[in-house]
């Protein structure tokens, strides 16, 4: 094996090739536990997934959990479901609380070491996981694994400040987009309340029943229209299953699915913490697809349908589901609703369709910012994927 090699991009003034070492030379193992009810203390559920952001300020959470003992520079790494990339950079001490690993670095830059974590070698090594059902990381697997390391400190550590650039423009951007989704849940509160009309309305809204403003599909995909499964995305609705599981869960025979096509809707009846009453979006990405018989298709025939997309992006409807959905009555993680109760749920609406079609659009206009912002996080990551790739080895 080459003990020596250099990577493909990196610094100006940094020639000598990089070295290999066991990952327990370059990172050690915290294993104090404490239970002090003044340090801070870190969750899984704490950090964004890929991103090593917190997403709360975990000095205001008040639990006394026990954890790991950590300090300003050490690695929190989540090693249950290493696939899920729970890593995290702490610029304060505290306890982690939960399957995390706590790495100190040894003889290594504490950034370098936390770009080292994220990289590919690094991640397949660690998803060679222990476990079915709960995997987790296998240290002595992990820690006996060869990395190539710069000898130098100061290229590691100008490595790890050029990631960490990286990582700030994300985190900026990040929280943009989290206050639009706010200011999203906002508007949405405000308008299906009516505590905020649009200037000129002022006529009460109605109720009416959802088969009265919809019609439902039952078309099947006899004729092969189309082969792409369907499934459900909170960010853009009904969108490719191959590409959203990176594999085909539909059956390979698709002919007794449904045929759904561009502007109709679906409700998915699985129901999860996300999504407590299921989820009902439109298929805008596609002309048509595919989707199982367990969904519910429909289209808007006397509503606008910019207004329904965004009345069940709000909560509203949840009530009327669980009204109509049989108490306790989940089988397999799908709520047991008919279609013909499901059509039988009241949505209040305004009776002028030029209303629905201002909340539509005021909505559409603020989806598509969400949706650019989301793809300029997504292109960062991208980018800082192919510099991983290619700044470490």
């Amino acid at each position: 094996m080459n003990t020596k090699r250099a990577p493909k991009v990196r610094f100006k003034g940094f020639t000598d090739a990089w070295e290999l070492r066991k990952f327990e030379s370059i990172a050690a193992r915290a294993s104090s536990i404490s239970a002090d009810p003044t340090l801070p203390r870190v969750e899984y559920e704490d950090i964004i997934s890929g991103i090593g952001l917190l997403n709360k300020d975990v000095k205001l959470k008040g639990i006394s959990k026990p954890g790991i003992v950590f300090n300003q520079g050490d690695i929190l790494y989540g090693k249950l479901r290493p696939y899920l990339h729970n890593w995290f950079l702490p610029s304060f001490s505290g306890l982690a609380v939960g399957d995390f690993w706590v790495l100190q670095p040894k003889d290594a830059d504490s950034s370098f070491l936390f770009r080292l974590i994220q990289g590919q070698q690094f991640d397949d090594v660690a998803n060679q996981s222990i476990g079915t059902k709960m995997p987790r990381a296998d240290w002595n697997l992990v820690s006996k694994t060869l990395f190539f390391v710069p000898t130098s400190i100061d290229e590691q550590a100008l490595i790890g400040r050029y990631f960490r650039s990286i990582d700030n423009l994300i985190t900026l951007h990040q929280r943009k987009l989290d206050k639009m989704k706010e200011l999203k849940k906002t508007f949405l509160n405000l308008i299906f309340s009516q505590k905020l009309r649009f200037r000129g309305f002022t006529d009460s809204w109605e109720l009416r029943k959802l088969g009265e403003i919809t019609e439902k599909i039952t078309r099947k995909n006899q004729s092969l229209e189309s082969l792409l499964p369907l499934t459900i995305s909170a960010q853009h609705g009904l969108i490719d299953q191959n590409s959203f599981f990176n594999k085909q869960i539909a059956s390979k025979d698709v002919s007794g699915y449904y045929l759904i096509k561009n502007g109709e809707f679906a409700y998915n009846k699985s129901y999860s913490n996300a999504y407590p009453w299921g989820a009902i979006k439109r298929l805008d990405l596609h002309d048509k697809g595919v989707l199982s018989t367990l969904y519910i298709v429909f289209k808007p025939t006397n509503v606008e349908s910019n207004f329904l997309v965004s009345y069940y992006s709000a909560d509203n409807w949840h009530k009327e589901v669980s009204i109509r959905a049989a108490e306790g009555a989940r089988n397999h993680g799908l709520l047991n609703i008919s279609p013909q109760d499901f059509f039988e749920t009241k949505l209040l609406i305004p009776n002028k369709y030029e209303e629905q079609e201002k909340i539509g659009v005021f909505f559409k206009k603020l989806d598509n910012l969400i949706i650019f912002n989301q793809d300029k996080i997504n292109r960062l990551k991208n980018v800082k994927k192919i510099l991983l790739r290619n700044m470490l080895i």
